[in-house]
């Protein structure tokens, strides 16, 4: 499987990959030991930037081009490998002695920054937009939830955390709404905009913002924010 997509899809893209795990925010007390990535790897998404900031997936080494192989955004395909707070960001340019290609283990705020980077340098003039509606204090997305008196979580379909998330909720009778970043731009801008980092799941009760699954945060937020009384 592989594809590409240019800014500012370039953002939903990473939100995937890099919230597929993702569960407390900031998250894990240590790093998790980082995938092992070979010409021949067959268990990996790979993520690359071409010169025009268009992020391409494809799932072997040999289809990144050798210009493209210095920052490469390693996912396991394995949802058990999940990196959790944490980004596998390889050199592709040239393996070890043992075939290893190394991979460095960032936490996912400073991958988060350096797409962030990125982006304004291949995209300077969409600078003054972003920066005029965070000013104006109104970020593209859904309304505010003083007035739908719904949880808005923002996901994707391949975290398991946005998954037990929703299933919660619903056995808790917890009104919500879903918006998903892969499909929507908007969403996927809020989320980067109001947390500073690509994770998911993230949650917007009444006037408090949360990021990552936490049962007991989420109930205190609905019931102090929403004045609901839960299951």
């Amino acid at each position: 499987m592989r594809g590409s997509v240019r800014f500012p899809a370039l953002v939903v893209v990473l939100a995937a990959v890099l919230g597929a795990g993702c569960g407390r925010g900031s998250g894990g007390p240590s790093k998790p030991a980082a995938p092992v990535v070979r010409e021949d790897s067959k268990d990996l998404a790979l993520f690359w930037f071409d010169s025009t900031g268009a992020v391409h997936r494809v799932e072997s080494v040999g289809e990144v081009p050798l210009e493209a192989r210095d920052r490469v955004l390693v996912q396991p395909l394995d949802a058990r490998q999940s990196s959790g707070a944490w980004a596998f960001v390889a050199d592709l340019r040239k393996p070890g002695g043992d075939g290893k290609y190394p991979v460095q283990v960032v936490t996912r705020e400073a991958y988060s920054e350096e797409v962030r980077a990125r982006m304004r340098a291949s995209h300077p003039e969409q600078e003054p937009a972003a920066t005029a509606s965070a000013v104006a204090g109104s970020p593209p997305g859904p309304a505010p939830l003083a007035e739908t008196k719904q949880v808005v979580i923002y996901l994707t379909q391949g975290c398991p955390h946005c998954r037990r998330a929703k299933q919660w909720m619903t056995q808790a009778g917890v009104p919500f709404i879903e918006h998903d970043l892969e499909e929507d731009r908007d969403a996927a801008r809020w989320v980067l905009d109001h947390t500073g980092s690509t994770a998911v799941p993230v949650f917007q009760v009444g006037k408090r913002v949360i990021q990552g699954f936490d049962q007991g945060a989420l109930r205190r937020a609905i019931e102090e924010e929403l004045g609901l009384q839960l299951l």
